[in-house]
């Protein structure tokens, strides 16, 4: 059961939060300070995003659980599932900025965040600990899920930063960042639920 539902998450991780994100614009009642708090965690929340694709590359856009070699520089050196990471922080800049039934939403949106990641995450590591072996124990023991740790895992490793690649694959997502980011000024800037 755990697996099939890390498998359903993660194959459909891009499209489930669609309805959450639908129901807070609907009832989005966005102020000048939810925008600014909102689009900040948006932005930190993107640019961690850009920091591990810039170290992990394409390997982040697959439907397929695993990957081709195992990246532990980086961000990946002080968090396992940066990415993640980005994605909560930058989600939870959406609930803000549209301050829809704040702060009940914040609440909600992190129970739907963490049910559907806990067993992505479960999936993933189970994948990467089959193909990796004792090199993805050891850096699973060192290395936390999802709250970075003040150390850094020192294992040599041959990923190195590519911003062009970054940027390349972070489209999509860039794109719906800033078509969330206008929708919510425009929004504002109407009066919108207020």
């Amino acid at each position: 059961m755990e697996t099939r539902l890390g498998q359903f998450f993660f194959r459909m991780r891009s499209y489930t939060p669609i309805p959450l994100l639908l129901f807070v614009i609907y009832f989005a009642q966005p102020t000048d300070q939810s925008l600014a708090i909102g689009f900040f965690l948006m932005v930190a929340g993107e640019l961690i995003r850009i920091w591990g694709v810039g170290y992990a590359g394409y390997l982040t856009r697959t439907r397929n659980v695993g990957a081709d070699a195992l990246v532990t520089a980086g961000p990946f050196a002080r968090v396992r599932n940066p990415l993640y990471v980005g994605n909560f922080i930058l989600s939870l800049g959406v609930c803000v900025a549209f301050n829809t039934y704040m702060p009940a939403m914040v609440f909600v949106y992190c129970f739907f965040f963490f049910f559907q990641y806990y067993f992505i995450v479960k999936l993933e590591e189970t994948a990467l600990e089959t193909k990796f072996g004792e090199a993805y124990v050891r850096y699973k023991a060192r290395v936390p899920r999802f709250v970075p740790g003040f150390s850094t895992y020192d294992v040599a490793s041959a990923h190195t930063f590519n911003p062009g690649m970054a940027l390349k694959s972070e489209k999509k997502t860039l794109i719906s960042f800033s078509a969330v980011v206008a929708a919510a000024c425009v929004m504002f800037y109407l009066g919108y639920g207020q």
